[in-house]
């Protein structure tokens, strides 16, 4: 399953355990199995952010100011099947 993330500063549906940067998720509609299975791959990236950045482990800036997606994809956020099936609002993407 495709999960949309996008940096937050109002609220979070998940915090990166390394920065305490918020995010909020847009994903493909799943059954919260699913769903919780996807949040520890959303976990995963965000702690490899800050393992392979050139930033202090503690840095913010490790993660992606722009919307991204967990698993990585090629295509722009904005039409990834997470945003569109997750209804993200445009400036989420």
């Amino acid at each position: 399953m495709q999960v949309l993330c996008k940096a937050s500063t109002t609220g979070s549906d998940v915090r990166c355990s390394i920065c305490g940067q918020a995010f909020l998720v847009y994903w493909e509609r799943s059954t919260l199995e699913e769903q919780a299975e996807a949040r520890l791959n959303v976990l995963q990236a965000l702690r490899s952010h800050h393992l392979s950045g050139q930033t202090s482990s503690q840095n913010q800036h490790a993660h992606p100011q722009t919307a991204f997606n967990v698993p990585e994809w090629n295509g722009m956020p904005q039409f990834s099947a997470a945003a569109l099936l997750g209804n993200a609002p445009k400036w989420a993407a």
